[in-house]
């Protein structure tokens, strides 16, 4: 078993799903980019999904918040940006390693795999916050490194379907239409607030200094009830 270089990497890489169902030795990374390409690897950034796992089990749709907060001693799954497709034939397979960039924060990844064979796309990355901080991934971050490995021979049967996977992948594609969904109904929220407190200050006072105070009674208002709304929403996806 070798590594390979970025060299070796280049020769079989193709970034069109057409390509790699042309021929059996490529190497698919969807949405992938050749910046990306490292001397003996590939580095995998963040992508639109991740799970909390520790402090609160929640999912965060990172492409909407730009990034994921994950707290000291938390742990989190992060879908990455690329989608990863292994050469049919078998012949590679490969390892997820930490960036020491990352682990200078505090932050390391659990070491993983990717089977020969792999033809599911989105990879699940576990990282773990060791630090005493908050520590912040951004949307479209480096965040760690896959290593492809050259296998000695062909392996007696190719990676296969898991159906959990694939259902864990489906909650995280809601995800989004549902913070979508929740950003609507705090949108309505505070627009009703501001109304209600503009209007019935307009009809109390009119133009006198009691209707700016109102207005502002009303903002104050509508800030701390979408706090509370947030909280509940985020509650009810879990």
């Amino acid at each position: 078993m070798s590594v390979w270089t970025d060299t070796d990497i280049k020769q079989i890489l193709v970034f069109s799903e057409d390509r790699w169902n042309d021929d059996n030795n490529k190497l698919l990374i969807k949405n992938g980019s050749e910046a990306c390409l490292t001397p003996m690897g590939y580095d995998l950034r963040v992508g639109e999904f991740g799970k909390k796992l520790v402090q609160k089990r929640s999912l965060v749709d990172i492409a909407g918040d730009k990034s994921v907060q994950i707290k000291p001693g938390d742990t989190a799954l992060i879908a990455t940006l690329e989608s990863i497709k292994m050469p049919k034939n078998g012949m590679i397979s490969a390892i997820i390693l930490s960036k020491v960039s990352q682990v200078a924060r505090g932050l390391s990844n659990v070491s993983t795999k990717i089977d020969p064979g792999w033809s599911e796309g989105e990879l699940l990355v576990p990282v773990q916050n060791l630090s005493r901080e908050t520590i912040q991934l951004k949307y479209g971050e480096k965040f760690c490194t896959v290593v492809f490995l050259q296998n000695k021979s062909t392996p007696s049967s190719l990676y296969s379907i898991r159906s959990s996977r694939k259902k864990f992948f489906k909650l995280l594609a809601q995800t989004r239409k549902e913070s979508r969904k929740k950003d609507v109904i705090s949108a309505l929220f505070s627009l009703f607030m501001i109304v209600i407190f503009s209007g019935t200050g307009y009809f109390l006072f009119r133009e006198t200094a009691g209707f700016p105070s109102m207005i502002a009674i009303g903002t104050a208002v509508e800030r701390i009830s979408s706090k509370f709304i947030a909280d509940w929403l985020g509650r009810t996806s879990m």
